[in-house]
């Protein structure tokens, strides 16, 4: 704040040069985030984390297995809900602070999928589908249709964790590059 004496002394205050300059920065930030659409990416984390969740419900009908015991899908997809959810209020308070933030979730949530992923395909090649014994009445046993449902339930739900995983890639990518081109302001800006 800058302080400025009249001959009839009178005193007016108004924002300095670092504050004018903190205000220009912050409002190309806030433009250059919105040029990200930080929201587009942060209803696709939310939606895909649900849809994580809710492809995951099914599997608790099967044999539990490494990823039910250690409930990767439900906490995988919440971290997704988090990140999301992170994502979109980026774009209504768009300061360093926040991008920092949105950043470091997103990259907790890249370590979090990568982890998930690990996991789904460790718990699928130690689970396989079982081979089919027929019956008298020509069809396989019941073993087989589940362990063929629940080796198909990983699959689609560890390649929609893929797509996450290059989604939440993407915006941290993003969201680092803002970041780095605001970073000189973040002591002086909230």
């Amino acid at each position: 704040m800058t302080l400025t004496v009249t001959t009839d002394l009178s005193v007016n205050t108004g924002p300095s040069r670092v504050e004018e300059k903190l205000e220009d920065k912050q409002k190309a930030l806030r433009e250059s985030i919105e040029k990200g659409q930080p929201k587009i990416f942060g209803v696709s984390q939310i939606v895909i984390g649900l849809l994580i969740i809710s492809y995951s419900i099914p599997l608790l009908s099967t044999e539990t297995t490494i990823i039910l015991t250690f409930g990767v899908p439900w906490w995988s997809g919440l971290m997704f809900v988090i990140s999301g959810t992170g994502a979109i209020l980026v774009e209504k308070i768009a300061t360093v602070k926040t991008v920092s933030a949105c950043l470091a979730v997103s990259f907790v949530t890249i370590i979090i999928s990568v982890i998930a992923l690990i996991l789904y395909y460790v718990d699928i090649a130690s689970n396989p589908a079982t081979t089919c014994h027929m019956g008298s009445d020509q069809l396989c046993d019941q073993q087989y249709y589940a362990t063929r449902f629940s080796t198909g339930m990983k699959i689609t739900i560890s390649i929609v964790n893929i797509v996450q995983t290059a989604l939440s890639s993407a915006f941290a990518a993003i969201l680092y590059n803002q970041r780095k081109n605001f970073t000189s302001y973040t002591t002086l800006g909230q």
